[in-house]
């Protein structure tokens, strides 16, 4: 295993049933992966979940972030590959790329190097390149596939509970921190985002089916014409209004809590 970075994915009980189709897709589109996987959840899920090498069970009680915060704990490399259990790999990982970008996120001090360019706003780096983004901006902070300093990342989860708040009132919440967060000018981790607020994703789905793996509807479902039509207004909005403007009045109202607050 190398030495250096731990890919660590966070779940819950109530996610329970993505974990499967996340093992599938992992074992067949990253194979060759040089890192130790580690899951943290409440309990051990049934079944063999063979494309994790360790579960980190926290028990009940705890919310996402300290789940994180314990698993980083319990993780002794200086870097993570943070990802969610709802994001499946959809064609081959290139593990020597990973690897370089890992070398940049260590030549650089970076504090976190996404793999994926979410939010597009970023300033060039022509001379690694990738883009760096500004801090204290909408979404400088995200839990989209990246590398992180495991101690940054275990301090900027220790004051949130959710991914809601980890994202949304992290990116406001670096003070003087002057290590750059940086991000690839594409998509370099090829997977997506299977489930959006509880329920299925189109694509999420689609992938699956590709995969020959069975969708467990039981569980949850597709997202509802109401759902959809707020998304779709709410993706208007920020079109046409600078992102940090928005997250900044959302922070400061307590809009959109709810969202993700359970994971």
């Amino acid at each position: 295993m190398n030495a250096d970075c731990t890919v660590l994915v966070a779940s819950c009980d109530k996610y329970a049933d993505l974990l499967g189709p996340f093992a599938t897709l992992k074992r067949k589109y990253w194979p060759d992966c040089p890192f130790e996987t580690v899951l943290v959840t409440e309990h051990v899920p049934a079944g063999g979940l063979t494309a994790f090498d360790r579960v980190i069970a926290c028990g009940p009680g705890l919310n996402w972030a300290s789940r994180l915060v314990k698993a980083l704990a319990e993780i002794t490399t200086p870097w993570v590959l943070m990802l969610c259990d709802d994001y499946y790999l959809e064609a081959p990982v290139d593990t020597a790329n990973l690897l370089r970008r890992l070398e940049q996120a260590r030549a650089c001090d970076a504090v976190n190097l996404r793999l994926i360019p979410n939010p597009k706003r970023g300033v060039a780096r022509p001379e690694e390149g990738l883009m760096e983004y500004p801090k204290n901006t909408a979404y400088c902070i995200s839990t989209l596939s990246g590398f992180w300093n495991r101690t940054f990342l275990q301090d900027l989860a220790r004051p949130v509970s959710s991914i809601w708040e980890f994202e949304r009132y992290g990116s406001f919440a670096l003070g003087g921190e002057r290590r750059p967060i940086l991000a690839t000018k594409v998509r370099e981790f090829p997977f997506v985002d299977a489930v959006h607020k509880g329920c299925w994703e189109p694509f999420g789905v689609r992938v699956c089916r590709a995969n020959g793996i069975a969708v467990d509807f039981s569980k949850r479902g597709l997202p509802s014409f109401a759902t959809r039509a707020k998304e779709g207004l709410k993706a208007l909005v920020f079109a046409l209004v600078p992102n940090t403007l928005i997250v900044r009045v959302q922070n400061a109202l307590g809009l959109g809590a709810r969202e993700r607050g359970s994971r």
